[in-house]
């Protein structure tokens, strides 16, 4: 599997963390909950508001475990500073 450049860690790491978070659990909400009448768009920005005290439970879980597998699986081993 080819490796990303290191430099890449923390925009792959925003990239996977942030749409899932911001988007993604304030759209199932609302779609579960979606009152009859109302557009689903109405629901999910109604639904923003009551998510996100635990989007920021979440984002503390969530991007500790990114981090780790951006850091073991997808990008390139550090290059050592010190030769011995």
């Amino acid at each position: 599997m080819k490796k990303f450049p290191r430099q890449y860690q923390y925009p792959l790491m925003i990239s996977m963390v942030l749409p899932s978070m911001l988007f993604g659990m304030p759209a199932i909400m609302a779609y579960r909950h979606l009152p009859e009448g109302m557009s689903f768009f109405d629901a999910w920005m109604g639904m923003l508001g009551q998510v996100l005290p635990a989007a920021a439970m979440l984002l503390a879980i969530v991007a500790p475990i990114v981090r780790l597998f951006v850091t073991q699986v997808l990008l390139q081993p550090a290059a050592n500073a010190t030769n011995s």
